[in-house]
């Protein structure tokens, strides 16, 4: 037997050497190198972060390499990642974040600042151990975030890896271009405040698919903030600010999402631009907001599409309130720019909810040319209205004056919006006697609209399908 295990132990090395071979691009042959050969003890009781940051150094030193953890508890603070390096968490590995936050330096666990060609894969788990910087309210302690902290970097792959109980956002890639994020499951807390899943940042060339997210924040969001310059590995101060680029160029598809907060989302950072979105083929499960575009800081989000999505929201998170759907512009503050959002699509999608879609623009920026096609609700419900009053648009800090929208009975409601396009608008209401009047859509404000292709009733008798109010050149 002993001599069996011997061959299997070659057989698999023999596959990590093809393996790595074909994983990097920067260096004609990439060597392994085995946490083993470097001193970790693999327990999750000795911290290895000493030797982990050995292996990796050793790879980066040789033009790069296969970081190799096998089957073991590597407990660690933070790793800076190199260019041309693979971490290959094999399975029944586990990289095990410390529960100490003085061994986060900076609060991450994974950290890479202008890198290329890093992968992290392989059938192995990523275990933040989230909960130890929570209080007994679960409120939250210091705590490393994001857990994996990517900028100004190119040629990124994170695939078939298991991350779960992230302390705060879980993957955070700022200034980055040509990412991949494949087959990755994300298990969170839940209850964990700022529990992201995928945080996009001001990145280029970006495809995330396969993957199964449950976040106690939002999912999968794509943001362009205007943050601090990157941080510094000795955990002294970072740089001074950096301009906001844009986010664009980005495909999110076949993806299943529970979220507390928003399931695929951009914003609310907005200060460069977004352009050039698709998100389809995928399944949102009990989440408070299904899709959210949310712009308060200055930036355009233009040319994205939301194709072939199946969602089912449910009101347990944020005061008993749902959302499938909201698009919001408003400044974060008084001083903020206006932002703008044109051109936005949103076809075959089959919502199950009590609450209702919001798309609402302000008097100098209206949400331009807007497409609602084949659209399924199913009405489950009538959620409490009042629970929703000035909760509309996300904390809404400079739109005072502005009527309550987000209170308004309907299923759809649309305010300051320019170029609306209703085509395949079906509602199937609850068989309920005294129900509620609320139509199906509601328009304020609106100009240039093609409405024709409402095709569901309102929700009682004697209440019109279709109310439109203080709006031009609409037809119905």
């Amino acid at each position: 037997m002993g001599s069996l295990g011997s061959l299997r132990d070659v057989a698999g090395l023999c596959v990590l050497l093809a393996l790595s071979c074909l994983t990097l691009r920067g260096a004609d042959f990439a060597a392994v190198y085995n946490l083993k050969t470097y001193g970790a003890a693999g327990t999750g009781q000795t911290l290895d972060t000493a030797a982990i940051q050995k292996a990796i150094d050793a790879a980066a030193a040789h033009g790069g390499g296969l970081v190799y953890f096998p089957a073991g508890r590597f407990l660690s603070g933070t790793l800076v990642l190199r260019s041309n390096i693979t971490l290959y968490l094999s399975p029944g590995a586990v990289l095990l974040g410390s529960k100490r936050i003085e061994d986060y330096k900076p609060k991450h666990l994974l950290y890479a600042d202008n890198v290329s060609n890093v992968a992290i894969e392989g059938g192995g788990v990523i275990d933040g151990q989230g909960d130890s910087f929570l209080d007994k309210d679960l409120k939250p302690l210091p705590r490393p975030s994001p857990l994996i902290e990517i900028w100004n970097s190119r040629g990124i792959r994170i695939e078939d890896v298991s991350i779960r109980m992230a302390p705060a956002w879980t993957i955070h890639p700022k200034n980055c271009d040509d990412v991949k994020i494949r087959g990755v499951s994300i298990l969170n807390n839940l209850r964990g405040i700022n529990t992201d899943g995928i945080d996009i940042d001001s990145s280029r060339n970006v495809m995330i698919s396969d993957c199964h997210i449950e976040a106690g924040d939002d999912c999968i969001v794509l943001k362009t903030t205007n943050r601090i310059a990157a941080p510094a590995t000795d955990g002294s101060p970072a740089g001074t600010p950096i301009v906001a680029g844009s986010t664009e160029n980005v495909a999110v598809t076949n993806n299943v999402l529970v979220s507390a907060a928003s399931a695929l989302k951009l914003g609310t950072e907005s200060y460069g631009d977004f352009r050039h979105i698709v998100f389809s083929n995928c399944v949102i499960r009990d989440s408070r907001t299904g899709i959210a575009l949310l712009a308060k800081d200055g930036g355009v989000m233009e040319d994205v599409r939301f194709e072939n999505i199946l969602m089912t929201t449910q009101p347990k998170w944020a005061r008993g309130v749902e959302w499938p759907i909201e698009v919001d512009i408003d400044k974060r503050t008084v001083q903020s720019r206006l932002s703008h959002i044109r051109d936005i699509g949103f076809s075959d999608i089959t919502v199950y909810t009590k609450g209702r879609i919001l798309v609402e623009g302000t008097e100098e920026s209206p949400v331009e040319n807007v497409t609602f096609r084949n659209v399924l609700l199913r009405i489950n419900g009538y959620e409490n209205i009042d629970r929703v009053k000035n909760m509309s648009g996300a904390s809404k800090t400079s739109s005072t004056g502005m009527p309550d929208y987000g209170a308004t009975p309907a299923a759809m409601i649309f305010a300051y919006v320019s170029g609306l396009r209703l085509e395949g608008i079906t509602a199937v209401w609850p068989n309920q006697t005294n129900a509620p009047a609320r139509s199906l859509v509601f328009g304020d404000h609106l100009e240039h609209g093609l409405l024709t292709g409402v095709q569901g009733a309102a929700s009682a008798p004697n209440v019109p399908a279709i109310r439109i109010e203080n709006s031009t050149d609409i037809r119905q």
